[in-house]
C-alpha cells in the first residue's frame, strides 16, 4: 500500500525548535516523529511513501535516504515554491493506480489506517476525510445576540461538540487531475472543489487517539506521553 507524507511546512509553530531541524525530524521519544509514523504505518502494511519535502528538505533526505533501513521503500517530490497542503500532490498524477492515504507529517496518532480505505472503498468514495469528535468545555460564558444585538442569553462555559479535519486522507487518483500545476493549493481548496465538481466526497469517523504536534504545546505534551507509553488527543486547539 502506498502513501504520501506532507513534510515540507517550516513548522513556524514550532521556532525556535525549527531553526534548525525540519518538523518531521523532531524527536518523539528515541525517534523522529516521521520515523514514529511510518513505523506505525508499516506495521499496517504500508510499503511505499512518497514524502513531499521543502523546507530542509536534504535533512530528511539524509536520514531516511531510500527507506531500506526501515523495510520500506522512500521517494522525495521537492517543491521549488509554497504550493500549501494539496499543491505538492500535482506530482503524483501520473504515478497513482489506486487510492492512497495522504496525511500530514505533524501527527500522532493510532489511527487504523486500514479502516479509512476500506471505508473508502466499501462507499465508492472519490475522497474520504477522516474527521476526529471532540467535546470540549468553552472557558467563557458564550452570547447570543439579534439583528438588533439585543442580547437573548448568555450560556456560561458550555460544552460543545466539533467534527475536525484530522489532516488524513484517502484519495483516489482521479481526485489529483483537480490540482493545478502551479500556486498554493490548499487540502481546503481540493476538498471544497471535489465537492464542487459533484466526486463523492465522504467523512470517516475514528476514536483512536490523535494529536496535532505541529503546536509546541501539544508537541511537548506528546513527547511526555511517549516517554510514559500514553497518548492522548490534542487540546491545544480549543479555548
Amino acid at each position: 500500500m502506498e502513501a504520501s507524507i506532507l513534510c515540507g511546512g517550516e513548522g513556524t509553530r514550532l521556532r525556535p525548535l525549527t531553526y534548525s531541524v525540519p518538523k518531521p525530524l523532531l524527536p518523539l521519544g528515541a525517534k523522529p516523529i516521521l520515523e514514529v509514523l511510518i513505523g506505525r504505518m508499516k506495521d499496517q502494511g504500508f510499503d511505499t511513501f512518497y514524502l513531499m519535502v521543502n523546507y530542509k528538505a536534504e535533512m530528511i533526505r539524509s536520514y531516511f535516504g531510500s527507506g531500506s533501513a526501515l523495510g520500506v521503500r522512500i521517494e522525495y517530490f521537492e517543491e521549488h515554491e509554497k504550493r500549501g497542503t494539496a499543491g505538492p500532490l500535482c506530482e503524483l498524477k501520473n504515478r497513482m493506480k489506486n487510492s492512497f492515504v495522504v496525511l500530514n507529517a505533524d501527527l500522532l496518532t493510532s489511527i487504523r489506517f486500514n479502516d479509512l480505505l476500506a471505508f473508502h472503498t466499501e462507499h465508492g468514495a472519490d475522497m474520504t476525510v477522516a474527521l476526529k469528535r471532540f467535546k470540549k468545555r468553552i472557558a467563557y460564558g458564550v452570547a447570543e445576540t439579534s439583528e438588533t444585538h439585543a442580547l437573548l442569553r448568555i450560556d456560561e462555559k458550555p460544552s460543545m461538540t466539533f467534527l475536525i479535519n484530522s489532516g488524513i486522507y484517502a484519495i483516489t487518483p482521479k481526485v489529483l487531475k483537480l490540482i493545478p500545476a502551479k500556486g498554493l493549493f490548499q487540502m481546503t481548496d481540493l476538498i471544497n472543489k471535489a465537492i464542487k465538481e459533484g466526486m463523492n466526497v465522504i467523512g470517516f469517523e475514528f476514536e483512536e487517539p490523535w494529536r496535532d504536534i505541529g503546536r509546541l504545546d501539544d508537541y511537548m505534551k506528546a513527547v511526555g506521553e511517549i516517554e510514559n507509553g500514553l497518548e492522548g488527543d490534542t487540546d491545544g486547539l480549543f479555548l
